[in-house]
């Protein structure tokens, strides 16, 4: 890509987007109702984020080309 300058603002964009829509699919998955919970919707949305980060990762690895 010629430029890579806007590339990596919209990385920066859609990183903090994604962080959100994980966080909330990770809350409806587990809908926390104690501590325990709330321990349980952490470990799942950090799963969800690095699925979900290496998913990105590819697909902008491949427009990249």
């Amino acid at each position: 890509m010629e430029d890579s300058g806007l590339m990596g603002c919209g990385l920066f964009v859609i990183y903090i987007a994604f962080f959100f829509i994980t966080g909330t699919i990770a809350f409806n998955i587990v809908e926390p109702h104690s501590f325990i919970g709330v321990l349980i919707f952490l470990a799942v949305w950090a799963i969800v984020q690095f699925v979900g980060q290496a998913i990105l990762a590819t697909l902008f690895a491949l427009l990249t080309r």
